[in-house]
């Protein structure tokens, strides 16, 4: 059974829910000929009846096209994989989902546990097949959790820093954390996406300018307080009275010519000790986190040696998903033309840009971002690519009856209701269907 979310009749009234699953699901597949790079901005139905006709609709843009850096990192992984993982073999992995960070840790506890073999999801109590959408939504939902819950960063959501946490060293939980990222982007899911840029570098061994980094970033409201000092002092005075408040503690980050500098000598100062914080205060944390990560594969080897390609993975460099970038994504699957069944289809996409417009001007609560999960279980398009080109196709609604859109995620496909001809009722309805979805053939 593929993996559908999602899949509802509810009534005209919105209220009377039953639930319906269904063993197969067929759609329309076609040739497609690769487009040419146009930009398009906004949805045009084309009502010619010259050419030939096709059941699929790629709509291309320019935005489509990958960055040389993506591509970079499309290769390197592309390499690892053919190096390391083991083909056909198949290992299944059996995931509670409200304990999902804790089932996977058991997972790769376990002595049998090989992360070269591709790991086959199993949510408990949920009705699907991991042909692609489970292991998606699985390593998605284990990054947040490694990020939010293991307990070894600290900071800002989107610029976290590894803690120094005797306990959780004394737990592994560093290089628990290691093998679990490296395990995702082995098998094609994504990274934590959350480092700070700079401490990234630092782990990469590289210098980034640290006279410049913004000190409301550090996670401690002490450590702000002081290295704010630091950066204010100004004149010989400033000096003098920062050397007898803060000297001491300056000397213990690893910079004892604080009792000799000079005004001019502050910019450095204040980078050596932002570099003691960050970085060299926790380096048996970051040895740690980065051993994890080479048990699989020396893939932290890999990412320390390409570190500008790996930047986006590790980092928070990811931008809302826009418009044109989302539209990108998908093809149509329409009716011939000609028929009844095309333009009603018609009408539910052209509701369908409306709906996207709104998302686009902020005007819902609604995102790209959760479409995009929806349909194929991922936030964003992966560094390797979806494996297919996921597509919206069309279903028929039954006489007195109003069923919610659905999306196979392994086809990465989303089902949408034909003949809808108010944008306000198709955004109600794949409102409830993204934030209702308890699951995989859940309700």
């Amino acid at each position: 059974m593929s993996s559908i979310k999602f899949f509802k009749y509810i009534d005209f009234n919105w209220n009377i829910p039953h639930n319906i699953f269904t063993l197969q699901v067929f759609y329309r597949r076609a040739h497609v000929e690769p487009p040419n790079s146009t930009s398009i901005n906004d949805f045009v139905i084309d009502d010619s009846e010259e050419g030939e006709e096709d059941n699929i609709i790629a709509v291309p843009f320019e935005s489509d096209m990958p960055t040389s850096e993506e591509v970079e990192l499309a290769i390197i992984l592309s390499a690892f994989r053919e190096d390391h993982l083991s083909g056909g073999v198949i290992s299944t992995c059996c995931i509670r989902r409200k304990k999902l960070l804790e089932s996977a840790i058991k997972v790769i506890s376990r002595v049998t546990f090989c992360w070269t073999d591709s790991p086959q999801i199993e949510f408990v109590g949920e009705d699907a097949d991991d042909m692609g959408g489970p292991q998606r939504e699985f390593f998605r939902l284990l990054m947040i959790e490694v990020q939010t819950s293991l307990g070894i960063f600290e900071g800002k959501a989107g610029q976290v820093f590894l803690s120094y946490d005797q306990a959780a060293l004394d737990q592994n939980k560093y290089f628990k954390a290691g093998n679990l990222i490296a395990w995702s982007i082995a098998h094609g899911g994504p990274c934590i996406k959350a480092l700070d840029t700079s401490l990234f570098q630092l782990m990469c061994g590289q210098e980034p300018q640290l006279e410049q980094f913004d000190w409301q970033l550090l996670p401690d409201p002490d450590v702000q307080s002081k290295v704010k000092r630091i950066l204010e002092c100004k004149t010989a005075g400033d000096l003098t009275a920062l050397q007898k408040d803060l000297g001491n503690w300056i000397n213990e980050c690893g910079v004892p010519f604080i009792f000799t500098a000079t005004i001019e000598d502050i910019p450095k100062i204040y980078a050596y000790v932002v570099k003691h914080y960050i970085f060299l205060r926790t380096a048996r944390t970051v040895h740690q986190f980065t051993e994890g990560m080479n048990a699989f594969g020396k893939l932290w080897d890999l990412v320390k040696e390409n570190w500008i390609a790996f930047l986006p993975l590790f980092t928070n460099m990811q931008e809302p998903l826009s418009k044109a970038a989302f539209k990108a994504i998908f093809t149509y699957s329409y009716s011939s033309r000609g028929t009844n069944r095309r333009e009603e289809e018609e009408d539910t996409i052209y509701c369908w840009e409306l709906v996207l417009n709104m998302i686009e001007d902020k005007l819902t609560e609604l995102r790209f971002e959760d479409l995009l999960i929806f349909i194929t279980g991922a936030d964003e398009v992966p560094a390797l690519g979806f494996p297919n080109k996921p597509c919206i196709d069309f279903f028929e609604q039954e006489s007195g009856q109003r069923r919610l859109p659905y999306a196979s995620t392994c086809m990465m496909c989303l089902f949408l209701p034909r003949g809808i001809t108010q944008e306000d009722e198709l955004h109600r309805m794949l409102f409830q269907a993204t934030k209702d979805s308890l699951g995989f053939g859940k309700v």
